[in-house]
């Protein structure tokens, strides 16, 4: 019954509800009743949301306010319907976007097996890929600094301080994120001094103080004394984030599935537009 799992069924199925839903659409306008019904579970429904906000139960004369709120919402939206209010209004047109979009969701909301995981994760390796980590020290010399070393100053430091002549906490300046860094994932030293700084972390050895590297601040040597590379995970330490994904990648081709199907019902024209005509509908709409 695996048929039952193609996305390609359900956007079937909900193609001919929507094509019955436009065929009939127009003459169950035409005879629908005024009559407004509130039923028993829509009171319930009324109900439950108050208690959720308030919780308590509402008394009966809050349920009574209710009810005509209610009412009053179904009074005036039917008119505003029939009005055409409902027409070229940006903010309705989006939210009923968003409900067929959900609707195309909704077929595509089946879990996934095993072999559909390991099969994604295995498409998609970037996304599920654990960072690269380090631990390191720094020694910081701010850009245009006074006393700051040139190059061969620099690799008379380095010589000294790998040689245990001289003490890391004697050279450089404070600088706000810190001298030591421990377990940082590779984003995060990113972040914290620049993608060039990273870089230089990714090749520094484990062989002691090298440099000197850039970073946003300046000039730095870095001393990486323990590292762990990034690696693939196994599907079953990313199953739920490749559940969340698979679900999400799932849900994209559902809803432009049904877009594609909705979208040959209609025939599309889209006229010409002078340059010129754009260019002063722009000047309109410019704050």
């Amino acid at each position: 019954m695996n048929f039952l799992r193609e996305p390609l069924l359900h956007f079937l199925i909900i193609g001919a509800a929507l094509f019955g839903l436009f065929r009939f659409a127009d003459v169950g306008a035409s005879t629908a009743s005024d009559e407004i019904v509130v039923s028993s579970g829509q009171i319930g429904s009324l109900a439950a949301i108050f208690s959720r906000t308030w919780q308590r139960p509402p008394t009966a004369k809050e349920l009574d306010a209710l009810v005509s709120e209610h009412i009053r919402d179904e009074v005036l939206y039917r008119q505003g319907v029939k009005m055409g209010l409902d027409k070229d209004d940006v903010v309705i047109r989006r939210r009923i976007r968003q409900k067929m979009e959900f609707v195309a969701e909704q077929a595509a909301d089946v879990e996934p097996t095993e072999a559909e995981l390991k099969a994604f994760v295995g498409e998609h390796p970037d996304w599920f890929r654990s960072e690269a980590r380090f631990t390191f020290d720094q020694i910081y010399f701010p850009a245009g600094g006074a006393g700051v070393p040139n190059a061969e100053g620099l690799e008379r430091v380095l010589r000294d301080l790998n040689a245990g002549t001289i003490e890391a906490s004697t050279l450089g300046s404070p600088l706000m994120a810190g001298a030591e860094f421990r377990d940082v994932s590779r984003s995060a030293v990113a972040q914290t001094f620049g993608e060039e700084f990273a870089v230089g972390i990714d090749k520094a050895a484990q062989s002691g103080w090298t440099g000197p590297i850039t970073s946003a601040y300046g000039t730095h040597l870095v001393r990486v004394t323990a590292r762990v590379e990034a690696r693939e995970p196994p599907v079953e330490d990313v199953r739920e984030a490749a559940r969340r994904e698979w679900l999400h990648a799932r849900k994209v081709v559902a809803n432009e599935a049904l877009y594609q199907r909705l979208r040959s019902i209609y025939v599309v024209k889209v006229e010409a537009t002078p340059a010129e005509a754009i260019e002063e509908r722009r000047a309109e709409v410019a704050p």
